[in-house]
């Protein structure tokens, strides 16, 4: 007599000898085991079915860099460029090796975004081209090559701040988007706080200092 052997579909559990003697509930148990277990692939799909990280910083509108893409001057149109980590409309962007971000406008002060669907493009402004793209950095180019390029301020990055008079003043943040919060941490004697009427928008933080020597670092995000 043959022995009859089955493979279960989903994670290739073989159920135990058909025939005589054998309880139809040890098959059901064996069934019940195959279409409960979960193994690695079934932990992966199940992340990457259930966009948690997307959906959080989609909902709370950050972009921007995380590591990486540092920009470099170059001989031509082409700045040099890193690898990195990224999110752009809530997804992440982590190449192995360093991408191309295409040549710079001639002769002109740009700024390199990242979108997660059309990739990297300059604007001639400081604004994106579309909501949740991420900002990498200022390209300033002659006619022939990138002759200045400045990093824009990573996710939770920090800036260094000092005024150098007091009053009121306007700073920098290079987020190339709104800032979803941001914290000052003096590191002097005196005091920094935001402006009343306008904290920050799509390109400044706007402060207001004690005295011309003040100095903080504000921890943006």
């Amino acid at each position: 007599m043959a022995v009859v052997r089955t493979v279960l579909p989903r994670k290739g559990i073989i159920e135990p000898q058909h025939g005589a003697n054998y309880e139809t509930d040890m098959d059901t148990n064996w069934q019940i085991i195959d279409s409960l277990l979960q193994d690695a692939t079934d932990v992966e799909t199940a992340i990457q079915a259930a966009p948690t990280v997307t959906a959080w910083v989609t909902d709370r509108g950050i972009s921007g860099v995380v590591s990486g893409f540092k920009l470099t001057t170059s001989a031509t149109l082409v700045p040099g460029f890193t690898a990195g980590v990224l999110y752009a409309q809530g997804l992440r962007y982590a190449p192995s090796a360093a991408p191309t971000p295409g040549s710079a406008p001639a002769s002109a002060t740009s700024y390199l975004f990242y979108n997660s669907t059309g990739g990297f493009y300059y604007n001639l402004t400081a604004v994106a081209g579309t909501p949740g793209d991420a900002f990498i950095g200022v390209v300033v180019a002659s006619s022939t090559g990138v002759t200045s390029v400045t990093q824009a301020t990573t996710i939770w990055g920090q800036l260094s701040v000092a005024p150098g008079a007091a009053g009121n003043f306007t700073f920098p943040h290079l987020l190339g988007r709104m800032p979803v919060g941001a914290l000052i941490q003096m590191t002097s004697s005196g005091a920094m706080w935001f402006q009343s009427a306008t904290m920050y928008d799509n390109t400044n933080l706007y402060l207001v200092a004690s005295d011309p020597t003040v100095t903080a670092k504000v921890q943006i995000w």
